[in-house]
């Protein structure tokens, strides 16, 4: 890993993303052996509702180019489905051959809000294949940038629900995809924020 993405967490996963209930009497997590997840709040409108956004970092390759598939959510089905897609950080150098594989695609790198935009159009136009891109603001907001139906790119900015701790843009683009690959408009979902902590 390169020393510019030292510290940064992994630069390519296959993210779970999966809207469903609290469990009773405790707190979302993982359903993976080695639980790197991530709790989150959604906001749509009146509705609103947890998440569990999971990363599996991918192992090295088992053949020229193919990574094992993660292991399933082993949690009773949720409001909406499951989603489970791959996001590659566009920026890395380690990762240049998955970029074009990406469901979804990321940048680090915070830009002012109208740049921003301008990186989105042009991560989104390099690579046909994927479906949202997101870049972090100078704003400490992030802009997700998801493509139609049509090709056309639409952006969505959700807010951070009153939280001071944005979350990573990788974590942003993924409750983003799902939201959408399971039916909702990307301007519906209002703001991604970390679950309060008890």
């Amino acid at each position: 890993m390169s020393d510019r993405h030292a510290g940064a967490g992994p630069d390519a996963a296959w993210a779970t993303v999966c809207f469903r209930a609290a469990r009773s009497g405790g707190a979302i997590r993982g359903d993976g052996s080695d639980d790197r997840a991530t709790a989150v709040v959604w906001r749509s409108g009146p509705a609103h509702g947890p998440a569990l956004v999971r990363c599996d970092r991918l192992p090295p390759p088992a053949g020229r180019h193919a990574y094992p598939y993660p292991s399933l959510c082993r949690h009773a089905p949720g409001p909406l489905p499951c989603d489970v897609h791959l996001w590659v950080d566009a920026d890395s150098p380690e990762r240049t051959e998955l970029v074009e594989h990406a469901d979804a695609l990321v940048s680090r790198v915070p830009l002012p809000p109208e740049r921003a935009h301008r990186r989105l159009r042009e991560m989104l136009a390099d690579h046909p294949g994927c479906l949202a891109a997101a870049v972090p603001d100078t704003t400490m907001m992030c802009v997700v940038g998801m493509r139609g139906r049509t090709g056309a790119v639409s952006f969505v900015r959700p807010d951070r629900g009153g939280s001071d701790t944005p979350l990573p843009p990788h974590e942003v683009v993924s409750v983003v995809h799902a939201w959408v690959v399971s039916g909702g408009s990307p301007q519906a979902l209002c703001s991604i924020a970390p679950m309060p902590r008890r």
